[in-house]
């Protein structure tokens, strides 16, 4: 058994906000990118996690609803897109709790999960878990246990398991996926990894993880499913030569591969078996699983 999961927020609004500060409404266009993802999601009869972002929950809160209606998991994304390590306790509280209230409101059932953006629970920053944890949360999924030069914990226990906080609390990490060859570990688990790999890689990738009993996390966005082409340039003029340079180099990043995300994802969710977060740890009973969160870091 597999996680399939999705990071929904509006990939327009983000990079607005990277290249300029302001912080527009989320557009429609992340309607139409999660209309196609439930179309696939029906097709396969398969049901996934949906981390979402609490900007997008408020400005399109049947969105949300029709994504529980149709049996998928919502979990929290957070509400502002801000990363975790940049944040406070008090911060990132704050964040946390206005999201989960929100999408509360909206499903009428208790959020249980919280990824971070950006991955950013990192080694500088585990204390969110012990805030998650106080917070009512059963389970995170945001560490990565690679380096990378924006996030990860290098050597943190690849495979899920519950840890016991320093509040006294529990909570289950759920790492992303990473591929282990000839002591190297390499992210397979979606987004850019997902598009760069080809299918044979993914899918050696998924045997592995069920040779050891682990399952494959892997996380997706709306965009990486829009056949349209993303461009920076369709909201910010972006004057300047810095901002030219950024938006011709983030163009070509979030570009590349996409054209093959549907066609890979199908084969994977036709061979094998996917499923969300909740339900998996439902049927992994990992409640009883008990790890201290101190030696996590230091596992391989």
């Amino acid at each position: 058994m597999n996680i399939l999961t999705f990071d929904l927020e509006d990939w327009y609004q983000l990079v607005q906000r990277r290249l300029t500060g302001d912080l527009p409404p989320a557009r429609d266009t992340i309607i139409r990118q999660t209309d196609l993802l439930l179309e696939l999601l029906d097709q396969h009869q398969t049901r996934a996690t949906f981390f979402v972002l609490g900007l997008v929950a408020e400005r399109y809160p049947q969105l949300v609803r029709r994504i529980a209606r149709q049996g998928h998991e919502i979990a929290s994304h957070g509400y502002a897109h801000l990363r975790v390590c940049d944040m406070t306790r008090e911060q990132f509280s704050r964040d946390t709790c206005r999201s989960r209230d929100l999408l509360e409101d909206l499903v009428g059932v208790p959020v249980c999960g919280y990824r971070a953006p950006e991955f950013s629970i990192n080694a500088r920053s585990l204390w969110a878990l012990d805030v998650l944890g106080g917070l009512g949360f059963s389970y995170d999924s945001s560490i990565f246990p690679i380096h990378h030069r924006r996030y990860g914990i290098p050597g943190f226990y690849a495979a899920p398991s519950s840890y016991q906080l320093p509040c006294g609390l529990h909570i289950t990490e759920l790492p992303l996926a990473t591929f282990s060859l000839a002591g190297i570990r390499a992210p397979v688990a979606g987004g850019g990894y997902f598009r760069i790999l080809p299918l044979w890689a993914l899918r050696l990738a998924v045997l592995r993880h069920e040779s050891q009993h682990v399952p494959m996390t892997t996380y997706f966005h709306p965009y990486e499913f829009d056949p349209l082409p993303l461009d920076v340039f369709q909201t910010n003029p972006a004057p300047g030569w810095k901002r030219k340079i950024f938006g011709w180099r983030t163009n070509w990043q979030n570009n590349f591969g996409r054209a093959g995300v549907w066609p890979k994802i199908s084969a994977l969710l036709q061979k094998y078996h996917f499923t969300s977060c909740e339900e998996y740890l439902y049927a992994a009973g990992l409640i009883e699983n008990r790890t201290t969160l101190s030696t996590a870091s230091a596992a391989v």
